[in-house]
């Protein structure tokens, strides 16, 4: 199995086909060092994905989201969601424990995003495939909506367009 095709299998799948792991530890963790943390000077922090999910039908892929890498987030396009604070952080692919994949998501009032591009024409576009992708991610985490309360709902109230272009585009 290459990249692309586990990202095409992730990204097709659904709800059903994940178990999901929820609250630390989860064993994914990464030590960082800080020289101020919290008020604290010269400290070494674990980040943890709280979040793993395993695929059912081959426990070789896993997908783990959670750490931030942005507190507090802050964009016009998050106040059409709520007046609540938005943070930013990465869902992460792996394959047989190995991270091979990346992507930042925005979480506003409970729902994952990906962060859109600014177009020239000032338009906020997203890609179908991240959307997807965070669509299941936001379904796992979630207990199930209803009908009327859509993930694309929340996509066009965010403002966002929907483009189909490729996605991920890996860059060597």
């Amino acid at each position: 199995m290459n990249l692309r095709e586990l990202v095409a299998k992730i990204v097709g799948s659904s709800r059903e086909d994940w178990h999901l792991i929820a609250d630390p530890p989860s064993g994914l963790n990464r030590l960082q060092f800080h020289e101020m943390y919290e008020s604290q000077q010269n400290v070494l922090h674990t980040a943890e994905h709280p979040r793993v999910a395993v695929y059912i039908p081959d426990i070789s892929i896993t997908v783990a989201w959670g750490p931030k890498w942005l507190e507090d987030f802050t964009d016009d396009w998050c106040k059409k969601i709520s007046d609540q604070k938005a943070n930013a952080g990465f869902v992460d692919m792996f394959f047989n424990n190995s991270l091979v994949y990346r992507t930042p998501y925005v979480q506003v009032d409970g729902i994952y995003f990906p962060p859109p591009r600014l177009t020239g024409g000032g338009a906020l576009e997203v890609d179908k495939d991240a959307c997807v992708f965070m669509r299941l991610v936001d379904s796992i985490s979630r207990s199930a909506r209803t009908s009327d309360d859509t993930y694309e709902s929340d996509l066009r109230r965010a403002g966002f367009a929907v483009v189909d272009k490729e996605w991920p585009k890996f860059v060597h």
